[in-house]
């Protein structure tokens, strides 16, 4: 048995890493492989190329790295076609692996797709593409299923892992404990720009010029970063002067602490919103690409959020500041509303508590389950 499994960054890791374990269980002599991080590898993947050569967004970023990428991905199709595999599973990272399922699939290979490309937001043509490429699609968000059934595809909603995982009810102070904060009466803020390069070197910078003009009008608080990889490490001390400056704490890999243990978050859009709205965290999403991403992509974009909690919400419940938005003192101003309404921070923990109780649907057992019956079958 042959299972190959290929995530595009750390996001994809985490959802991985639970359906290698419940396959491993399952088929403890199979041969699992592919592209994973820590947690996909210490769940039983052997990974045969590092997940950071594919972590990169953003349209014209990703022509900056194609070369490396395209490498990748003759790679993986040269060693399918020399150990063909039982079933090839992408996570995420559509542009990656639809490409690479499609060509599986008609050589009479299964193939599944875990996360749906965002084809109800832009791009819907891709549908063509998903089922000539996929034989399932496993989506995190409820809506997506009804939108496959009316393009007649197999599609199911497995919620996200991550919602079995985080409690329902908040526990900040053993997360503080843990991080060692010297008191629980001030209030914490968590910066959270990004796993990619490109993401830190854009968002962090505007994030700790907020905590700057937020400490300068007298607001008392303290700083959390958590580093989403050692990699990351020499392009956040570009700014170590002010990370010292502003007293920031650096917490190796270890997000998920910082985010039960803050107040609220400035998080760069992406995975993380959902993450932080599963913590029950008020939030200010912020983002910044290149003007030619973002023009292109305001033409494609039929939603009118890129935040995953206004999107699950159907309305705005956090503030977003993309593009030009996205300043120092937008983001002060939005985030110095937390600090001054409590009311507002309620309201925020209340439908965020409701979208919680929504995504709970056990992802992992219905992934791989799905996936043991592709094998049956």
């Amino acid at each position: 048995m042959r299972i190959m499994l290929v995530a595009g960054e750390i996001s994809g890791d985490q959802l991985g890493a639970g359906v290698v374990h419940l396959l491993r269980q399952h088929y403890p002599d199979a041969i699992i492989e592919g592209i994973g991080g820590t947690q996909m590898i210490h769940a039983g993947l052997n990974s045969l190329y590092p997940i950071d050569t594919l972590s990169v967004m953003g349209l014209v970023e990703v022509l900056k790295h194609l070369p490396a990428i395209l490498k990748v991905r003759r790679g993986i199709l040269k060693h399918c076609q020399e150990n063909p595999p039982d079933v090839y599973i992408g996570i995420d990272a559509p542009d990656f692996n639809l490409p690479i399922e499609a060509k599986l699939k008609a050589q009479g290979i299964k193939t599944a797709h875990y996360v749906s490309p965002s084809v109800w937001a832009w791009r819907e043509g891709r549908m063509k593409k998903i089922k000539c490429a996929t034989d399932i699609v496993f989506a995190i968000l409820p809506f997506e299923e009804a939108f496959y059934q009316k393009h007649q595809h197999k599609a199911l909603f497995v919620g996200h892992p991550l919602a079995n995982k985080i409690p329902l009810s908040e526990d900040t102070t053993s997360a503080r404990q843990e991080l060692r904060l010297e008191t629980t009466q001030h209030k914490v803020v968590a910066l959270l720009p990004g796993s990619r390069t490109q993401e830190v070197v854009r968002i962090l910078p505007v994030f700790l010029e907020t905590i700057l003009q937020l400490k300068d009008a007298g607001y008392d608080f303290h700083t959390l970063l958590p580093v989403a990889k050692k990699s990351l490490h020499a392009d956040i001390n570009k700014y170590q002067a002010l990370l010292q400056q502003l007293n920031v704490q650096l917490v190796d890999g270890n997000p998920h602490t910082v985010l039960q243990a803050c107040d609220f978050a400035l998080v760069a859009s992406g995975t993380a919103t959902l993450e932080t709205m599963l913590y029950k965290k008020p939030m200010v999403i912020g983002y910044k690409t290149s003007k030619l991403t973002a023009l292109i992509l305001k033409r494609m974009l039929k939603t009118k959020f890129v935040g995953l909690p206004n999107i699950l919400a159907n309305k705005a419940i956090v503030p977003e500041l993309l593009q030009d938005q996205f300043t120092a003192d937008g983001c002060a101003k939005e985030l110095q509303k937390f600090f001054d309404d409590p009311a507002y921070v309620l309201t925020i923990k209340e439908i965020f508590l409701r979208l919680h109780q929504n995504l709970i649907q056990d992802a992992d057992i219905k992934v791989s389950n799905q996936i043991i019956k592709l094998l049956d079958s």
